[in-house]
């Protein structure tokens, strides 16, 4: 069954989505677009980054190809550090952590509490 999954997980069209990486003093995220761009945001003690670009599956990783980066890590570093697919997520080696990304279902967004705001 686990062999399964990391077949369907191997197959590009099936890693598109939202990841979150939510670990004890830190936030992560990256979204999988199906067109093969990515977004990438990191929080970590002192340590704040995002990142844009492209992403392709190489093997049993995901490889990213930063374009526009921001904050205290290099794009380079980024860059140099494949996604590895683990289980049914992601895992990134980043500042000495290991940050697994699990994939997020559709977010609902929340219902309206100050309807007023709608009738201007």
């Amino acid at each position: 069954m686990i062999a399964a999954m990391l077949l369907m997980l191997a197959d590009a069209a099936a890693l598109p989505g939202f990841y979150v990486g939510n670990q004890m003093e830190l936030a992560a995220a990256i979204e999988l677009e199906p067109d093969g761009r990515f977004a990438y945001a990191l929080d970590y003690g002192a340590v704040s980054e995002t990142a844009e670009g492209r992403w392709r599956l190489e093997g049993e990783a995901v490889a990213l190809t930063v374009e526009k980066s921001s904050g205290a890590g290099t794009a380079a570093g980024l860059q140099a550090t494949p996604l590895t697919i683990s289980g049914d997520g992601l895992r990134l080696e980043r500042h000495g952590r290991a940050i697994l990304f699990v994939r997020e279902g559709e977010l609902v967004a929340p219902p309206n509490r100050n309807s007023r705001l709608d009738k201007r």
